[in-house]
């Protein structure tokens, strides 16, 4: 079946172990999320599996899926994320994963080889880089921070409402793909997130709760902290979508912001922002 999508995951932090670690830590951070990587595609919903109908090329602190549609790459990738989370204390450090899922438009490998010759003899081999491959690495490394999926909006534009989140106290249903507010996108989009961390209510609150452990974790380091503090100011307005979604009243299909002391805005504010943007 043709490929449509491609997803790439970034494991954060690598180059900062070079200087302070050197080869053994990077050596062993690799592993660990190599291990990751290749022990939790054994347990990808069936869903997501599609028989083997993806490709996956692995190599040291990065990760690209070739897939059948940006349905799959979201699956997928949502998955690795959750189980990141779920290895926290089993890894020397917490795993920050960054991901990106852009259109694919051919059949080949990310990164494709040919011969180098000298005088009718071959002395060696030159990679060449898919375009779609190259876009796919430009829009994980284009600046945004944080444990963030980013995906282009037209590509995913066919599994909004197949990710949805319709927990029993839902007036009505959380969207997984999303603009959220006050979070910079790259140029060239739209872009938009997927909420990795929303699977049922159980998961969900067991995720907040690593969140909280890992933020704990990484306040000696200033880089890791970065991308903690991004990372839960995502799940800060996950929490907030969630909270518009118990409503009763329909008119309320903004998201609220918190107030000072973490909570929602009562009932009678007035409330500006973007919950439903996904949907237009």
């Amino acid at each position: 079946m043709a490929r449509k999508a491609i997803a790439h995951i970034d494991l954060l932090g690598v180059r900062k172990l070079w200087k302070e670690g050197g080869v053994s830590s990077v050596r062993n951070r690799i592993n660990e999320f190599s291990e990751l990587i290749t022990q939790q595609l054994a347990y990808l919903p069936s869903e997501v599996h599609r028989d083997n109908e993806y490709t996956i090329i692995l190599s040291g602190d990065s990760a690209s899926i070739i897939c059948q549609d940006a349905g799959q790459a979201i699956g997928i990738v949502s998955h690795l994320f959750m189980q990141a989370f779920y290895a926290t204390d089993r890894v020397t450090r917490p795993l920050w994963l960054r991901g990106s899922i852009s259109h694919w438009h051919n059949q080949r490998l990310p990164t494709n080889s040919g011969p180098i010759s000298a005088n009718n003899v071959q002395v060696g081999t030159r990679y060449k880089f898919e375009e779609d491959f190259l876009r796919a690495i430009a829009l994980e490394k284009s600046g945004f921070r944080g444990m963030r999926l980013i995906v282009d909006r037209a590509l995913a534009q066919p599994a909004i409402e197949q990710f949805q989140a319709h927990w029993d106290d839902f007036t009505r249903p959380l969207k997984r793909i999303i603009t959220l507010e006050e979070f910079e996108y790259p140029q060239g989009g739209p872009y938009c997130d997927v909420l990795w961390m929303i699977g049922n209510e159980e998961q969900y609150n067991t995720l907040k709760g690593i969140m909280a452990s890992r933020f704990k974790k990484c306040t000696a380091d200033p880089d890791e902290f970065a991308q903690a503090a991004w990372t839960r100011a995502v799940f800060d307005q996950v929490d907030s979508l969630i909270w518009m979604c118990r409503q009763q009243d329909r008119r309320w299909v903004t998201m609220p912001r918190l107030n000072e002391a973490g909570e929602p805005p009562s009932a009678d504010h007035e409330i500006n922002s973007v919950a439903d943007e996904s949907s237009h």
